[in-house]
């Protein structure tokens, strides 16, 4: 009988990495979750510190993250206080792990925010990145990070450039996510703050293609850069109509000036990825919206 993947995921206490968590199950995987605070079946961050703590693993998922693109704006060195320095010492401990050979790395970069507004079509992994943001710079300098320790201590390293995942609930308190908070927003009759006119367009991935994509990189070992999108980019005007037609409520809007870091046109193509492992995204946006009004309408 195989042995099962042992998957080491930072930022456990976050919904996609839940998601990611029930998803790679027992007994094809054995998830531990870390986090800065330990307890609750959580190790702490802190432990990935040291190179011995990699023993017990095969794939490194890399979520852990400060900030959002919005709060990042407001602290804007926040990155380069703990998620830089972190990821430093990960990457450190790995390449000085006597498992470096067997170990996996896999980074959650932003497609979104990386690229910069897009060039008129959709942006490839060898177009020069633009971003335009405290959080995009950020991820950027991650991804420099991890580039040289793969290459001088030939580490296996993935960046996935992932677009917006969709169809799960996120905090309200959360300043992310244009699809679930104007889910709530149809069913509660609060009114939803749009920020710029509505025309800026997004790519949005359903979380199980996420989810089915991100399988197909750890089964296969991928190394190296890959866009994570649905490879077709909706208005936030057309995602406001799509929920309004699932729920039969009409949306409030209460609009204010766009910011000047939000990307207006993010475009990704994800040939590359599709091209490595044949991976294809199921569900489209007018689908997954469908399917996520359920849980709302339901409720």
């Amino acid at each position: 009988m195989p042995q099962p993947k042992r998957i080491f995921l930072t930022g456990g206490r976050g919904r996609l990495a839940s998601l990611i968590a029930d998803h790679f199950r027992a007994p094809a995987h054995l998830v531990t979750p870390f986090s800065r605070t330990r307890g609750d079946g959580f190790g702490a961050l802190a432990d990935l510190e040291h190179s011995a703590s990699f023993a017990l693993a095969d794939t490194v998922l890399h979520l852990a993250w400060s900030t959002l693109p919005a709060t990042s704006e407001q602290n804007p060195r926040a990155e380069w206080q703990h998620d830089l320095p972190m990821l430093e010492k990960m990457l450190t401990a790995m390449s000085a792990s006597a498992a470096r050979d067997r170990l996996h790395f896999i980074f959650f970069s932003s497609g979104g925010a990386v690229y910069g507004n897009a060039p008129g079509r959709p942006n490839l992994e060898s177009d020069r990145c633009q971003p335009i943001g405290h959080y995009a710079r950020a991820k950027l300098a991650a991804e420099a990070l991890i580039e040289t320790h793969a290459a001088r201590h030939n580490l296996a390293c993935t960046i996935l450039r992932i677009s917006n995942p969709y169809g799960y609930p996120v905090p309200q308190s959360r300043a992310q996510g244009i699809i679930p908070h104007a889910l709530r927003c149809a069913v509660s009759g609060q009114p939803l703050t749009l920020w710029g006119d509505g025309h800026a367009k997004k790519d949005f991935l359903y979380y199980t293609d996420f989810l089915s994509a991100l399988e197909q990189v750890i089964t296969r070992r991928l190394t190296g850069t890959f866009n994570l999108c649905a490879g077709e980019s909706h208005s936030v005007r057309e995602v406001i109509a799509l929920v309004e037609k699932n729920t039969g409520r009409t949306v409030a809007l209460q609009c204010q000036a766009g910011a000047a870091w939000d990307v207006q046109d993010s475009r990704l193509a994800n040939h590359r990825l599709v091209a490595a492992t044949d991976w294809q995204p199921q569900v489209s946006l007018a689908e997954g919206i469908r399917r996520a009004a359920v849980g709302y309408t339901n409720a």
